[in-house]
């Protein structure tokens, strides 16, 4: 099987310009419906260095094979586990990275956490399991085959061997659900709680319901995250000198006030300032 189609090709090669090592790779095909794709982070920097990880719609598992983060909260700071799965993230999280990093994570689709453990997305928000406190036994085994294997081939082998077998007892998410995603997703995040009810078969109450256990936050929360990461981007792709008002103008957003306020409480930063940080992931950079 190849990992590395051609279609990311383009997206590998613009790494190189960044501090650490991104790498983006799909999942195999008959498990595209659960995993949206694996993520390589790899940064050689021993020095203390502050991230800040902010949500795009997903949740994850996370495997360190060096020197776990170190996640910061308002009276407390604690090591990440060696494995862990995370919720939908409700606020930006501030991490710090004091030796070398090399991570794999594997973005699940947004009801991609729930499918497997059954748990309610709405009580994972947040928050972060270690694998073998969610999965038992099995977990141990994926632990000790990903983190001891050599080549990153090998490392998804394991894991989408062990999503293979947790798909029996799938909670799958209805026809409602899916058509309310594709909608957000062809819309770019611009559509209404309001147009979603009237293209559905569904009430709000129902479609609230829906998101909160699948996913974990409402529609219109979700998207307005989809939004945002559609305008991140638009902004990647723009050259240097294009103004953010043109990138924000082709996501949507016609309000500049607004795009800046909203991007402050969610990411904690301007768009400005996150036009020149040190970018690892999309929503994961150095501050």
């Amino acid at each position: 099987m190849n990992l590395y189609p051609e279609c990311i090709c383009s997206e590998i090669c613009n790494f190189t310009s960044l501090p650490g090592l991104r790498m983006q790779i799909p999942p195999s095909p008959h498990l595209a419906h659960i995993i949206k794709h694996f993520l390589i982070l790899e940064n050689n920097c021993s020095e203390p260095i502050n991230y800040r990880l902010f949500s795009d719609g997903n949740p994850g598992m996370v495997f360190y094979f060096k020197t776990p983060l170190v996640q910061q909260a308002a009276d407390k700071a604690y090591i990440h586990p060696s494995s862990f799965v995370y919720g939908q993230l409700t606020q930006y999280k501030n991490l710090i990275s004091t030796g070398k990093l090399d991570i794999l994570v594997v973005v699940f689709q947004p009801y991609g956490l729930f499918a497997l453990s059954g748990i309610a997305s709405v009580e994972l928000n947040d928050g972060l399991i270690k694998l073998n406190e969610l999965f038992k036994s099995d977990a141990e085994e994926l632990e000790d085959r990903v983190l001891n294997e050599t080549g990153i081939r090998n490392k998804i082998e394991h894991i989408e061997n062990f999503v293979f077998k947790k798909l029996a007892g799938c909670s799958y998410p209805d026809k409602a659900l899916t058509g309310a995603l594709k909608l957000i997703d062809n819309s770019k995040g611009n559509i209404s709680v309001a147009h979603l009810l009237h293209a559905l078969p569904i009430t709000e109450k129902q479609l609230e319901r829906r998101f909160n256990q699948y996913i974990g936050i409402g529609p219109k929360r979700f998207a307005a995250i989809v939004k945002l990461q559609y305008f991140l981007k638009n902004l990647q792709r723009h050259p240097q000198d294009t103004k953010i008002a043109d990138a924000a103008y082709e996501s949507g957003y016609y309000d500049q006030a607004h795009l800046n306020n909203y991007f402050k409480k969610n990411i904690g930063i301007t768009p400005s300032a996150y036009k020149i940080n040190n970018l690892l992931a999309i929503n994961f950079m150095q501050v």
